[in-house]
């Protein structure tokens, strides 16, 4: 199953928040703990960043835990988005919006929807 980079960067800023409220360290602490700059801690909660894989054994160290107990709550959490986004798709496809008309904006309407009758 190919996953969507949108997918697997709010999975992953989810799951660093959560083990951080998990573990009660902050990113200051876990940046020292896991050897990975804070400000790159930072970027991945912000979902400007992704993990590397050494980063995500390097946090799974710092929490822990195994790397596969971390992979297993962040396959968790994929798999919710995945369904959240399956459930969007389906109510945006119950309006009877096809995808072109959702993507056609309106900047003049502040982002609002134009739909463009055939």
């Amino acid at each position: 199953m190919r996953y969507d980079i949108e997918v697997i960067q709010k999975a992953e800023v989810e799951l660093l928040a959560q083990m951080l409220r998990d573990t009660s360290t902050t990113k200051k602490r876990l940046a020292l703990e896991s050897g990975i700059s804070r400000q790159h801690i930072g970027l991945i909660a912000k979902g400007k960043r992704n993990f590397s894989l050494k980063s995500f054994c390097d946090l799974a160290d710092a929490f822990g835990c195994t790397a596969t107990e971390l992979m297993s709550k962040f396959e968790t959490l994929l798999q919710n988005e995945l369904a959240l986004r399956t459930q969007a798709q389906a109510a945006e496809k119950s309006k009877g919006l096809s995808y072109v008309q959702r993507a056609l904006l309106d900047t003049e309407k502040k982002g609002f929807i134009k739909v463009i009758k055939k």
